[in-house]
């Protein structure tokens, strides 16, 4: 075999494991959202998508992360290189801003991530595994950072602008009502960053 024909087996391999990634999450957002958490196994799930309890452990470790699963890195970019690469005049705030800006419009291109919202306000028990993946959210934009930077990813600079870009998103998410279609989870992200930028001048 080529290295093109590896490379394209590769990649129709990749392109398979993200499909199969997407209907496990699916599945499970749908069955969260008409019958509670509660009220639905990991089973329910595979039987959903036609897959098998070890195939279902290869991509999540439980029920809720399959529910909460918020993939931050595109193929080939992870957010901390996403952050990195965006113009050298930009500062490292609106930097931060712009990329997790993209990641959310993204984000809101997925029929399952306004239900994924409406179930972590619903239903709090989600919440340790939502603080769980914020704490590799904010490593990645840490990391991001600090190579934008050239600071060492422990500074106190570094390490404060990550806690408040992170703040700022969760801030603007918790003023969102994914219930209004009027509501613009993007504009209330913006005008939030542009608070941070200005030192938080009330407007």
């Amino acid at each position: 075999m080529s290295s093109v024909d590896a490379g394209a087996g590769g990649g129709l391999r990749e392109h398979k494991k993200q499909q199969t990634r997407e209907a496990l999450h699916r599945a499970a957002v749908r069955l969260y959202v008409k019958r509670g958490p509660d009220s639905v196994t990991v089973n329910d799930i595979c039987n959903a998508t036609g897959v098998s309890r070890r195939t279902f452990f290869n991509y999540f470790e439980s029920k809720d992360e399959a529910v909460l699963d918020w993939d931050e890195d595109l193929p080939g970019a992870s957010l901390a290189d996403r952050i990195a690469a965006r113009p050298a005049e930009e500062a490292p705030l609106r930097a931060v801003h712009q990329t997790l800006r993209a990641g959310i419009q993204r984000l809101l291109g997925h029929d399952t991530w306004r239900e994924r919202q409406l179930l972590v306000r619903q239903h709090p028990r989600l919440l340790p595994r939502i603080t769980a993946r914020n704490r590799r959210t904010k490593a990645s934009v840490t990391e991001g950072i600090a190579r934008r930077t050239g600071l060492d990813a422990d500074s106190l600079y570094v390490q404060t602008l990550a806690g408040t870009a992170l703040a700022v998103m969760q801030a603007a998410l918790e003023e969102w009502n994914p219930e209004d279609s009027a509501s613009d989870p993007l504009a209330i992200l913006d005008t939030a960053f542009d608070m941070a930028v200005s030192g938080f001048v009330a407007t």
